[in-house]
C-alpha cells in the first residue's frame, strides 16, 4: 500500500427509516446502523467489511462509493474512476461473455468519439489485457457462450474482468459471493485478491463470510458492531 488515502471519512452518521408493521407500532422507525465514523481506505488495499444481516455492510459501501449520501458528516474522494461487482449477474444475455466484458469500452469510444477533447483507449491495448486478466481468472473458456450457459462463479469473475478491463481506481463488491458455494466462493475470493496483488486494484468487498476466511485473502477486516466500525485483522493478522 502506498500510505495514500483514496477514500475518507469524517464523522459519518447513516440513518434511515424502515417500516414497522406491529400492531400499534407499526410506522416508521429510525434506524442508525452506523454513528460518527472516522476512517479510511488506502489506495492499494484490500478491506472487507463483515457484519449480521441488516447491520448496514451495503449501506456503509454505497456511502463510501457516493451512491448514497450520509445523514451526517461527509465523505472525501482522491479518486474518482469506480467499478463495481454486485450479488446479481448483472450480464445482457443476448451477448457473448466477451461482448459483455468489453461492452464498456464500446461504450465509451463511441461517446469519445463525439468529443474531440477526449482520447479513445487503443483497442489493441485494451485486448491484450482483456487476455491477461481472462487467463489469470480462468475464464477464457467462455469467452464465446452466453451467460445462461456459464456457472454463477464464471458470471462473477467476467463482471470483475469488466471491472478492471475499464483501469478503475477502486472495486467495490457487494457479497458477489451469494449463491456460490464453498469452492466458487474460494475461487473468487482468490480472484479480488488477484486484482489487488497482481493488478494493483484497491478492492472494497462486503461479504458475509467468516472472518477467518476474509483474512486469507484481504489485507484488512473491518467489522460493523453497535453502530461502529471495529478492526478485526490486518495483514492477516486477528486483533483480538
Amino acid at each position: 500500500m502506498s500510505g495514500k488515502w483514496l477514500i475518507r471519512l469524517d464523522h459519518v452518521t447513516i440513518s434511515y427509516k424502515v417500516d414497522r408493521q406491529q400492531g400499534l407500532r407499526a410506522g416508521k422507525k429510525i434506524f442508525t446502523p452506523l454513528c460518527d465514523v472516522n476512517m479510511d481506505v488506502q489506495e492499494g488495499e484490500f478491506l472487507s467489511i463483515s457484519g449480521p444481516n441488516g447491520s448496514g455492510k451495503t449501506s456503509l459501501l454505497k456511502v463510501m462509493s457516493g451512491v448514497m449520501e450520509p445523514f451526517t458528516g461527509s465523505v472525501s474522494w482522491d479518486a474518482m474512476n469506480f467499478g463495481f461487482v454486485s450479488q446479481y449477474q448483472i450480464l445482457l444475455p443476448e451477448l457473448t461473455i466477451r461482448e459483455n466484458i468489453l461492452l464498456p469500452f464500446y461504450l465509451n469510444d463511441a461517446r469519445d468519439a463525439g468529443d474531440p477533447g477526449t482520447h479513445a483507449r487503443d483497442p489493441a491495448a485494451v485486448l491484450r489485457k482483456l487476455d491477461l486478466y481472462v487467463n489469470r481468472f480462468k475464464i477464457e473458456d467462455i469467452l464465446e457462450k452466453h451467460p445462461k450457459t456459464c456457472s454463477i462463479g464464471q458470471q462473477q469473475r467476467a463482471l470483475l474482468t469488466r471491472a478492471l478491463i475499464m483501469d478503475r481506481d477502486i472495486i467495490f463488491a457487494d457479497e458477489p459471493e451469494q449463491n456460490l458455494d464453498s469452492d466458487g466462493r474460494m475461487e473468487l475470493f482468490q480472484s479480488f485478491k488477484e486484482a489487488n496483488t497482481g493488478f494493483g486494484k484497491t478492492i472494497v468487498l462486503v461479504s458475509q463470510e467468516h472472518p477467518d476466511v476474509l483474512r486469507q485473502f484481504a489485507t484488512r477486516g473491518i467489522k460493523i458492531k453497535g453502530s461502529n466500525i471495529v478492526e478485526i485483522f490486518r495483514d492477516g493478522k486477528a486483533i483480538a
